[in-house]
């Protein structure tokens, strides 16, 4: 199942996929089911189609099941971040989420970026494995998930190119 970029028009599709992946991970993502649920179709058509940022997605039979973002990072202007990284659990350990990520690594460099960084929950061993088998190295930094968690996200990342 090949790994490719959204296409504007397939914004119901990218909203059904990003709701589905709050649901079943919260505590993976700085947004929340509530807050994204609550998104006009306006919001959701600009996310599909926001420029400067890549959405890539993985076919399944019946819907997407494979997300992943690329995007400039929010406090660093010459690093790109990887944003929304998830796989339906049903197609999980199949080197779906290794071919997203590596997705986002060739846009960020063709985009230009020498940096691609993440943020990860800190008790999420298998992504954290994953992330380190990608070639990104925990930069000790440590943030809230959301102001209203308990939760902590390190950063990782690579050198790109």
């Amino acid at each position: 199942m090949p790994v490719r970029r959204l296409k504007p028009e397939e914004w119901v599709a990218y909203r059904a996929i990003r709701l589905r992946a709050l649901r079943d991970a919260p505590d993976a993502f700085g947004a929340t089911y509530a807050g994204e649920a609550g998104l006009s179709d306006s919001d959701w058509q600009d996310r599909a189609d926001r420029p400067g940022r890549a959405v890539f997605v993985v076919d399944g039979p019946e819907e997407f099941i494979g997300l992943a973002i690329g995007g400039p990072a929010p406090d660093s202007p010459n690093s790109a971040a990887l944003f929304s990284m998830w796989v339906d659990p049903q197609a999980r350990r199949q080197g779906l989420g290794s071919a997203l990520i590596e997705a986002v690594k060739a846009w960020a460099l063709g985009a230009g970026y020498p940096m691609l960084g993440l943020g990860v929950t800190t008790g999420n061993a298998p992504a954290i494995a994953l992330y380190e088998r990608l070639g990104f190295t925990d930069n000790g930094e440590r943030h809230p998930l959301r102001d209203d968690r308990y939760l902590t996200i390190q950063i990782m990342v690579t050198a790109l190119g």
